[in-house]
């Protein structure tokens, strides 16, 4: 076996998405015509799912899956193992307010 990533039979089976390790740090090019009639999708992207959704209402929640999708970790195809998000796609709050600081100065 390479490796195992598993989802422990969690609802997120179905709404949880992961963002490719490598491809999250090198883009891949894709012409816009190929995805373009495509249907699309929302992707919430945090650190948590209680960070995602906080504040919303139960109805605002079911709505984001319904019409969406979550994605609170990367997958490095490589090591089959999970990894962080890059920060281009979920800057942790913690370093939104190190950046803050930082541009008063």
């Amino acid at each position: 076996m390479r490796g195992s990533f598993p989802l422990n039979g969690t609802y997120f089976q179905v709404n949880e998405v992961f963002a490719d390790h490598d491809s999250s740090y090198n883009p891949i090019d894709v012409p816009r015509q190929w995805i373009w009639n495509l249907p699309r999708r929302t992707a919430y992207f945090g650190a948590s799912v209680t960070s995602i959704f906080r504040g919303l209402s139960t109805v605002g929640i079911q709505y984001c899956f319904w019409k969406g999708y979550v994605c609170v970790r990367g997958f490095d195809r490589k090591t089959r193992g999970p990894r962080h998000i890059n920060p281009t796609l979920h800057m942790p709050a913690s370093e939104l307010t190190k950046t803050k600081k930082e541009e008063k100065r």
